[in-house]
């Protein structure tokens, strides 16, 4: 083969596709960061912007939560780059993911393949599914889009060679980001070129980590450039600092080696400011060595792993097929840990290049007890095969075809960014960066009624009883829509749904509800009612938050989406009316009914109401919707068997007897999805 060469091709898999979004605008917290808490042994260097700006922020994106485990044959859409030496596999529909690096030199895998395309509900916007690299930007919790597409385009370096280009637009935080990759012929390694741009007037708050895959074995064993990190503490739920191979979390334990971890587990290497080009690799029995290094931007490494116990196991299995799932996440960011919140200034484009490869290495040597002595053979390896000079001698020459057009355009991502390069065209605004490239063919119906507000001034009347077409909160298309809103003939329901719904991700709430209101007076809809129902919820009026779902009930004898149903089944239940919960869930249509969520929130009401043929139904489910840590099942299997040992003994239920029940009656595997714990 002469050079690298980029081609469309698919992948026939076994899997679940996401089957939809929620249709509802789920707002950020209104606590913008998040209360992190520490041990006695975390330093207190380390406290500088931990938790800041890491509350929750979805809008304007919708959660990705329709999705189930009835799996088919699928055939998912890839773009592949390679060369002599190495094939890379992506998938432009789901964020771009590098699903598979062969080396085709002993045609084996490079990092860890999922067998299977599974969704769970492990990421910001809820689906999700392991296995590979994946880029994540923009906001704690993945990204955005780790199952949505970017737009994938082949380019040509100066030598002739084909590379691959993916991008998007980042509708959170405004901002453009690009991944370049490069096979350059006769190379053993896949460079990755990453920038970033910001072009707001503003600061932003910013996140990048990326997240690779790699096969767990027995002996796995994990290096990087420092011994110093930050590491988890599941007693505390918080932080702690210290050095490797030994953690205080886990005394007399070699914790490099990850399944020596007798629970689900994570630790932040503390890379020096002194190093320029961090790095982090993965020994394994055979001598096979994976690695990654970077420029000094991507500064901090990370290590994942589920943990030696049933919890941990099952979400390996979970996640792909029994047996097949085991894997470790190696993971490279911006900040101390993914905790830690990171201002970008404005007008700033950040840049890094990022290069993995594989090897093979002495294993006596690798394997060393001291783990001083084995992190220094490897590093010693690893700066023979890949040094600093090279890193940046390979960063100058990526970072010189950042601005370059494409040439091809492969996959089409969003419409997203095609419509804020119009919207800065016609507003006499700055221009996108070059470099990335986004065409009319990309607009669909999610964009259409910002194309009418922006064109033709006024955002269009939908049907009372349609699923609004898409969510705006950027500011800029919030004074739009304000200045449309002044001509009385623009001033329709569904305009001051919108402009609420922006008003109030804005946290201006009376702003909102004046709006919400107003709307209402012009045309009462579900939509509406829902989301004063969140005001009311948020003021902790559960009661009011509870009318106005009925209200929006009332509106069409029904809800127009599951989602309203799974709010207002929560809101019964936080108020501990059993009855009336069962009475709603019996009420429901027999989809919406099945529906795993809505089965895991009533769980509760049918133990206390003694239905206990369903409650058994739930254990003896696999729930495709189960959040990780989530401990709902298993809380409600432990409050089944005390409330079985209490009848048996004639008593009633207690802590003391649930605690027992805890030791007698360990959980079905199918059920267990503990972070910590048997």
């Amino acid at each position: 083969m002469n050079g690298m060469k980029v081609r469309m091709s698919s992948l026939t898999i076994e899997g679940a596709l996401i089957e939809g979004e929620n249709p509802l605008p789920m707002f950020r917290s209104r606590d913008h960061h998040r209360e992190v808490f520490v041990n006695e042994n975390y330093v207190d260097e380390h406290k500088l912007n931990l938790g800041n700006d890491t509350g929750e922020r979805y809008l304007p994106y919708r959660m990705q939560d329709r999705y189930s485990r009835a799996r088919e044959m699928l055939e998912l859409k890839t773009v592949v780059l390679e060369n002599d030496h190495l094939q890379a596999v992506f998938l432009p529909d789901y964020g771009g993911r590098l699903y598979s690096l062969k080396d085709k030199r002993t045609n084996r895998e490079i990092l860890y393949k999922n067998p299977v395309f599974q969704p769970a509900n492990l990421a910001i916007l809820n689906a999700w599914f392991s296995g590979g690299i994946e880029w994540n930007i923009g906001h704690l919790g993945h990204t955005y889009t780790t199952c949505s597409p970017l737009h994938a385009a082949k380019l040509v370096d100066d030598e002739g060679n084909e590379f691959l280009r993916m991008y998007e637009y980042e509708r959170c935080k405004n901002i453009f980001w690009q991944l370049d990759f490069h096979l350059p012929q006769g190379s053993e390694q896949l460079l990755l070129y990453v920038r970033i741009v910001n072009d707001n007037n503003h600061a932003v708050p910013m996140y990048w980590w990326t997240n690779i895959a790699v096969e767990e074995t027995t002996e796995s064993r994990v290096f990087s450039d420092t011994k110093d990190v930050i590491y988890h503490d599941p007693e505390l739920k918080g932080f702690g600092t210290g050095q490797l191979p030994y953690l205080s979390s886990v005394p007399d334990t070699d914790v490099s080696y990850p399944m020596r971890f007798p629970y689900s587990n994570e630790y932040f290497f503390q890379t020096a400011e002194s190093c320029k080009s961090p790095w982090e690799a993965i020994v394994y029995e055979d001598g096979r060595v994976f690695y990654e290094r970077s420029t000094a931007l991507l500064r901090y490494r990370k290590m994942f792993c589920w943990g030696n116990h049933q919890g941990g196991r099952r979400w390996c299995d979970f996640l792909a097929k029994p047996g097949e799932g085991n894997y470790i996440e190696l993971q490279g960011g911006f900040a101390p840990t993914q905790l830690h919140g990171l201002e970008m200034p404005a007008h700033t484009i950040w840049d890094f290049t990022q290069i993995f490869g594989v090897s093979v290495v002495d294993t006596k040597l690798a394997y060393d007890e001291s783990w001083d002595q084995a992190q220094g053979y490897v590093a010693a390896h690893l700066n023979e095969k890949l040094d600093e000079a090279e890193v940046y001698a390979s960063h100058n020459k990526l970072q010189a075809y950042a601005d370059k057009l494409p040439e091809s355009i492969l996959h089409k991502g969003s419409g997203w960014g095609e419509l804020e390069r119009i919207r800065r065209e016609q507003a006499g605004e700055r221009d996108i960066p070059q470099g990335i490239l986004f065409t009319d063919e990309s607009l669909g119906a999610e964009q259409l009624p910002w194309i009418a507000l922006m064109q033709e001034g006024s955002l269009p009347e939908s049907a009372v009883g349609d699923i609004p077409a898409s969510w705006m909160v950027q500011k800029e298309w919030t004074r739009l829509l304000q200045m449309s809103l002044k001509n009385p003939d623009n001033q329709n329901w569904a305009a001051y749904m919108h402009y609420g719904v922006m008003l109030y991700e804005q946290e201006l709430e009376a702003e909102a509800v004046d709006a919400w209101e107003t709307s209402i007076k012009l045309q009462p809809s579900t939509w509406v009612y829902r989301n004063l129902a969140e005001v009311m919820k948020q003021r902790g009026q559960r009661e009011e938050a509870l009318a106005c779902l009925e209200q929006a009930y009332n509106l069409t004898n029904g809800f127009p989406d599951r989602a309203f149903a799974e709010e207002y089944l929560n809101l019964i239940m936080l108020g501990k009316d059993y009855s009336k919960a069962w009475e709603v869930y019996e009420s429901l249509s027999v989809q919406d009914a099945r529906c795993d969520r809505i089965q895991i929130i009533v769980g509760k009401a049918a133990l206390e109401l003694g239905k206990y043929e369903f409650v058994n139904s739930l254990f003896n489910k696999e729930f495709a919707v189960i959040r990780e840590g989530e401990v709902l099942i298993i809380e409600l299997w432990f409050s089944y068997q005390a409330r079985k040992l209490a009848e048996s003994r004639n008593t009633s239920v207690t802590q003391q007897l649930i605690e027992e029940a805890k030791v007698m009656f360990p959980p079905p595997v199918n059920i267990d999805f503990r972070m910590v714990g048997a």
